[in-house]
């Protein structure tokens, strides 16, 4: 191993005190605000929606995510179906139910919908 000079680094006072903080104007601040108002109203629907489908005799799990903005909604579902349900009524419900009752509250229609289901492997021959 060769040895390397190290440089001689010296640290000031002025080198040590605090630089101030880029403060946010009001309008970002509102947006902001806004933001995060909408995410967190996404957030506690997709809960809900989560919590009602883990309910459906059919469902063994259930994760509903809603992600993107106003003008390009995605809903997301994850959702594992047991093993002996028949999923056509639990499809319906879905798509007519959920998806169509989370879209009235919102205003507005998902640009996209993202439903991934799995069948359980307990209960299975």
């Amino acid at each position: 191993m060769s040895t390397q000079a190290v440089p001689n680094t010296r640290i000031t006072q002025a080198d040590a005190m605090p630089q101030p903080v880029e403060h946010q104007t009001p309008r970002r601040a509102v947006l902001d605000a806004d933001q995060q108002l909408r995410c967190s109203r996404f957030d506690q629907m997709a809960k809900a929606a989560s919590a009602g489908l883990m309910a459906h005799p059919h469902v063994e799990s259930a994760m509903v995510e809603i992600s993107g903005d106003d003008a390009d909604l995605v809903f997301h579902l994850t959702c594992t179906i047991k093993a002996e349900a028949d999923p056509s009524d639990l499809m319906e419900t879905i798509s007519q139910g959920v998806i169509s009752n989370i879209e009235r509250m919102l205003g507005t229609e998902f640009a996209s919908r993202r439903l991934h289901f799995n069948r359980s492997l307990d209960g299975a021959a």
